[in-house]
């Protein structure tokens, strides 16, 4: 048993804390934050090596591992865990640090004596304190809203900050009809949805459609079974366009499961990044050329160097206002209306069926996507990388920091990765325009593309027939 007394409390009383020890703790864990001595991470990975030239695909995934293990051991000598200050406190001015000072003595005195005259000084301090600290606090909340400006990167999370509120947390019906309350039963429903979601379409009934599918399936196993000429020398990756690539990551993204923060990847020296641009051309080569482990920012680190090479060979069709830098939603609205306006002017008549793809991203045949990039210009060795890219993908849904079982990724292209939209573009690359399909008194069939949204319009003259 501990009996503590509470001098700081603002009570004529006092307050006495009797804490009865159980043998257990039901308080929750301190909340604690990371300080890394980023001058000692740096000097840990000064001596990172990874051996001599990779012959086989095992070596590259050795060295894979090998340099995300040194990373992450690095940064785990050099942080420090610190718990989080739960007093408010800590950043009043030193006038109004004396002041509690002040106030503390005064109370153990008073409580001691009961003199009137120290009662007296004492509520007259506290309304004085009172009183500056809601000064300092509306002081600095005007400050924070003038440092804020109009700008909505400054507004956003400054509104987040004072609207956000705990969500409820509601029960989830699996599909038996039965509610589920418990983290682990909700995140296994919603995981089996997600499931459900990344597989292909169902094959259509026609006979014509499933032996195309075939063809397709049996082309592109015929591809991956054959061995691709080696990549020409501008493919590689360079440390120059790696370093580049690195120091461009944003700041704060939290770590992935292998605790590799992008900060870290940010601070890393330079014979790392020469270690992690040998793995990743490593990655590129004919022999090496399979699913390779690398994991959460590493991984995206990887894929933003291998977009710089698709885009050497890939763009997309002139009607597709996504993905493609200098052109937004906003510019497609405006050529649409503009020809709706210059068409109504000439007196013809516009007819427009606006489209939205259901799960479009969600539902890419990953054999159909390799089979059109296989009728571009792109190097084999580079389909390879991204037909492994899609491969051995699986998911976990996290719900109060419970995961669910992983599930595997049969179709689609990952949202969020810098790869899919590029991929995505490939796959929706070919959609018709009904060229040579209409009757003579309309004209062809003008289409615009945004991502997974697309619009045709059809001109029709008012002298055709009714």
């Amino acid at each position: 048993m501990h009996v503590e007394v509470m001098y700081g409390m603002d009570t004529q009383h006092l307050p006495i804390l009797v804490t009865v020890g159980s043998g257990t703790s039901n308080s929750p864990p301190v909340s604690m934050r990371q300080r890394v001595d980023w001058k000692s991470f740096e000097s840990s990975l000064e001596t990172l090596h990874l051996g001599s030239s990779f012959k086989t695909a095992a070596d590259v995934e050795a060295s894979a591992n090998l340099l995300m293990e040194k990373i992450k051991e690095a940064q785990a000598r050099a942080t420090t865990l610190l718990p989080f200050s739960t007093s408010r406190r800590g950043d009043l001015p030193l006038n109004i640090k004396r002041k509690l000072r002040l106030k503390r003595r005064l109370h153990k005195l008073w409580t001691r004596t009961r003199c009137p005259k120290l009662k007296k000084e004492l509520i007259g301090l506290s309304r004085s304190i009172s009183e500056a600290v809601r000064d300092f606090r509306g002081a600095n909340w005007e400050a924070t809203i003038d440092r804020a400006g109009e700008s909505a990167k400054n507004l956003n999370p400054l509104c987040r900050q004072l609207t956000r509120a705990a969500a409820p947390k509601c029960p989830i019906t699996d599909r038996s009809g039965i509610r589920r309350y418990d983290a682990k039963a909700r995140a296994e429903v919603i995981a089996e949805h997600l499931a459900e979601q990344f597989t292909p379409n169902p094959p259509a009934n026609s006979p014509n459609l499933q032996k195309h599918y075939a063809q397709v399936r049996n082309r592109v196993e015929e591809f991956m079974a054959t061995t691709s000429p080696p990549p020409p020398g501008d493919l590689f990756i360079t440390l120059a366009a790696l370093h580049k690539i690195v120091i461009r990551l944003p700041k704060k993204k939290a770590p992935g499961p292998d605790g590799i923060s992008t900060a870290a990847l940010r601070h890393l020296p330079r014979r790392a990044i020469v270690a992690m641009n040998r793995v990743f051309n490593g990655i590129l080569r004919t022999e090496n050329i399979r699913p390779i482990t690398l994991l959460s920012h590493v991984a995206k680190t990887y894929e933003w160097a291998l977009l710089t090479k698709l885009r050497l060979f890939l763009s997309p069709r002139q009607e597709q206002y996504g993905f493609r830098e200098g052109h937004s939603t906003t510019l497609q609205l405006i050529r649409v209306l503009h020809y709706l306006a210059f068409e109504r002017n000439c007196e013809r008549y516009t007819v427009a069926v606006f489209l939205d793809m259901e799960k479009a991203f969600d539902r890419v045949w990953h054999d159909g996507l390799i089979y059109k990039l296989m009728d571009t210009s792109l190097p084999p060795a580079l389909i390879r990388v991204v037909a492994n890219f899609l491969q051995r993908r699986s998911f976990c849904v996290a719900v109060d920091d419970v995961l669910s079982a992983p599930r595997p990724i049969r179709a689609g292209v990952p949202q969020g990765s810098c790869l899919s939209p590029e991929l995505y573009a490939v796959y929706t690359d070919d959609i018709p325009t009904l060229h040579g399909h209409l009757k003579d008194w309309v004209d062809d069939v003008m289409l615009g593309l945004y991502a997974d949204d697309a619009v045709r319009r059809i001109l029709h003259r008012r002298e055709g027939p009714t």
